[in-house]
């Protein structure tokens, strides 16, 4: 820059300055603001990144959702127990409605959700209705926990499968929840009639059982 060119500079205002490096260095400027946004956004999200190691899905009519979130932290606390936040548990509710019939079933959206967790194993525990669990047993969702040698099923209600099929044998694969849990009472959730199943692909099937027997009271 030549020596008047530089005087030019200098003798101009501070908002003149500003305008002029606007007008000729706006696109860099633009650019810059964007790379640090996305380094910022990308670095806040591995930071603050959950890892959830026990996904529950609840299916019922209703649940008191402003209790879900603190279910969830207590689920954490008393059965993963990570100092550092990272690894949780994650409580989700799916919804059933009314068909025009007058049967329960799973409104679309949670449908499509459940089914699309289902494929992807991200739901290690289910707590479902009797007709959804056995239409989905008899698919082979469900974990048989008769050999889950982990689990003592001695005194529990427990949901059999006793016709075989091509997709599982004969055997438990579920167990009732009762009618007076005191976790899931507090949840403010439709459980009364509801049978607990660990599914077959979930991806942490150890910390299902230890969450089965932990909400059960299993010892």
């Amino acid at each position: 820059m030549s020596e008047e060119r530089k005087n030019w500079f200098r003798n101009m205002t501070t908002k003149e300055k500003l305008e002029y490096m606007w007008d000729y260095y706006k696109v860099h400027i633009i650019v810059s603001i964007l790379v640090i946004y996305l380094l910022v956004s990308f670095t806040n999200s591995i930071i603050n990144r959950k890892d959830y190691i026990l996904n529950v899905a609840l299916i019922g009519k209703y649940m008191d959702s402003d209790r879900q979130s603190e279910f969830s932290k207590k689920v954490t606390k008393e059965l993963i127990g990570d100092p550092s936040g990272k690894k949780q548990a994650s409580i989700d509710f799916y919804m059933l409605v009314k068909d025009t019939n007058g049967n329960l079933t799973l409104d679309p959206a949670s449908t499509q959700k459940l089914m699309a967790r289902m494929g992807a194993q991200d739901i290690d525990v289910i707590v479902l209705d009797k007709n959804n669990f056995d239409i989905l047993a008899r698919e082979g969702a469900f974990l048989r926990l008769d050999k889950a040698k982990e689990l003592n099923l001695s005194g529990l209600n427990v949901a059999k499968v006793d016709e075989p099929s091509s997709e599982l044998k004969p055997g438990v694969y579920g167990i009732y929840v009762g009618w007076n849990n005191k976790y899931l009472k507090n949840l403010g959730y439709d459980y009364n009639d509801k049978i607990i199943a660990i599914m077959a692909n979930g991806q942490h099937k150890d910390l299902a059982i230890k969450f089965v027997k932990w909400l059960l009271d299993v010892k």
